[in-house]
């Protein structure tokens, strides 16, 4: 089939919403989630390994803090702004504004990774 030609009435059309399983955020954010796993159990008798967590779990807080500045900014100045000085408007955006399923994924993993290591923070108090 060539792009334009109107398709026979009766044939199905090629399902446009499907992506291949890769393309979506699923299995990276699942390697993301084992690898932070296995660095807090290794870290548990080796504070190398809890300092990789602890950065690796920092690290992804701050890098999905500015993907969701950017998605705000790019939506209005003035999402972008609300977004900025009032973090819980950061958590309305995502997942009551904006429609991106993966941006939905990458920041409610955020949230828990953030939950993990404020409870591990309190543990080691």
């Amino acid at each position: 089939m060539v792009a334009g030609q109107a398709v026979a009435p009766g044939r199905p059309r090629a399902a446009e919403w499907e992506t291949p399983w890769y393309k979506t955020a699923f299995p990276y954010v699942g390697v993301f989630v084992l690898l932070l796993g296995v660095l807090y159990l290794l870290g548990r008798e080796n504070p190398a390994f809890m300092l990789a967590f602890v950065g690796l779990g920092l690290a992804y807080a701050a890098i999905m803090h500015i993907v969701v500045l950017v998605a705000a900014f790019r939506e209005s100045v003035g999402t972008g702004f609300l977004t900025l000085c009032i973090p819980i408007y950061g958590l309305w955006f995502v997942f009551k504004t904006n429609d991106s399923d993966t941006l939905k994924i990458l920041y409610g993993v955020a949230i828990v990774v953030n939950l993990v290591m404020r409870l591990i923070a309190l543990k080691y108090e």
